[in-house]
């Protein structure tokens, strides 16, 4: 546990952060989130030219995605252009479902490995402060890092990610930190050497992010494939001891049947569950007719419930709430006089 890191166990200056903790979780402390906050590659999911796609299209979709999953995910992720909003004003997003929102700006950059420029940047106009005026439950935010890049770019990656975290304690916001390892030059992730040197990037990004004041770590699958389930175990406990707190898994574009095993062998490892997106709701998007779109969300609604039975009784809590025969003695009766200290 870091200097910079929330205690899991409530105590009087962390009750607002347990609170909003709380509402992102199922009553085991595992978060199962739905991830739809995906920007301009979402958008060529209709149309390989973004610009060809209409935003109201998007919004539709996003909201009827929103609609249908939701109801089965403890928290949605949501963008600040096309579902956030939109998703509170419809009542799509239901109000004991947890709102998590991105406040990196990302550029689309479709020649680029990733898709986008590598950059951190934070959003204008969507900070912590606002996040918690709009009654958002915790601030994601996405880091697009390896632990080879030049010192000044780590450097730089970490102190913002330091100020972000302070910004979202002093409104008690849980942070999420997502770092993505990201191949660079004439890289091959086929290359057995390219995917240690993204293992041991995944790890370190682990720590070095939690240390920095990562409430949550939101994590790739250290292993590029699972034909050695014995090397996944081993890559998912060390995993586990690098973050030393909460992490969830995201999908990172693999098939639905692929994140299933990949939570299944993190559940037991210590992984507090998941924030996926396009290996859960990819069926249901694009431009398909009305049957169609009903089927792909219902097959969505199925997966979302399959990854829940995963967690069932495995994996561990984001948060722990305190025992009632102890909360007199940690949350005194002038609490509230510090609550906010």
């Amino acid at each position: 546990m870091t200097a910079l890191s929330t205690p899991r166990t409530p105590t009087p200056s962390t009750i607002g952060h347990h609170r909003r903790l709380a509402r992102i979780c199922d009553q085991a402390g595992h978060i199962r989130t739905m991830a739809i906050d995906h920007p301009e590659n979402y958008l060529t999911l209709f149309d390989p030219d973004p610009s060809a796609v209409a935003f109201e299209e998007v919004v539709e979709s996003k909201l009827e995605m929103v609609r249908a999953l939701a109801p089965h995910s403890t928290s949605v992720l949501l963008d600040p252009v096309w579902s956030f909003g939109q998703a509170v004003a419809t009542g799509a997003v239901p109000g004991d479902v947890g709102v998590i929102s991105g406040i990196e700006d990302l550029y689309y950059a479709p020649s680029s490995a990733v898709g986008f420029d590598t950059e951190l940047r934070l959003r204008p106009g969507w900070d912590p402060a606002v996040l918690t005026t709009l009654g958002a439950d915790a601030a994601k935010l996405v880091v697009f890092h390896r632990e080879d890049q030049p010192e000044a770019v780590r450097a730089q990656q970490h102190a913002v990610v330091a100020e972000v975290a302070d910004r979202c304690r002093a409104h008690q916001l849980p942070l999420v930190v997502e770092p993505l390892w990201f191949p660079t030059g004439e890289e091959d992730t086929a290359d057995p050497a390219v995917r240690e040197v993204r293992r041991r990037s995944v790890l370190s990004a682990a720590h070095s992010f939690r240390a920095a004041g990562a409430d949550v770590m939101k994590m790739e699958f250290p292993l590029l494939d699972l034909e050695d389930l014995d090397a996944a175990h081993e890559a998912c406990a060390a995993l586990d001891a690098a973050v030393d707190g909460p992490w969830v898994l995201l999908s990172a574009g693999v098939t639905f049947e692929g994140f299933r095993t990949q939570l299944d062998v993190a559940a037991d490892h210590g992984c507090s569950g998941f924030m996926a997106g396009r290996a859960i709701w990819g069926d249901a998007v694009g431009r398909l007719d009305a049957p169609a779109r009903a089927a792909g969300a219902a097959l969505a609604a199925d997966r979302l419930d399959e990854l829940a039975a995963v967690l069932e009784g495995r994996g561990a809590p984001a948060y722990t709430p305190a025992e009632p025969a102890e909360v007199a003695s940690l949350i005194g009766a002038e609490w509230y006089r510090t609550a906010t200290e």
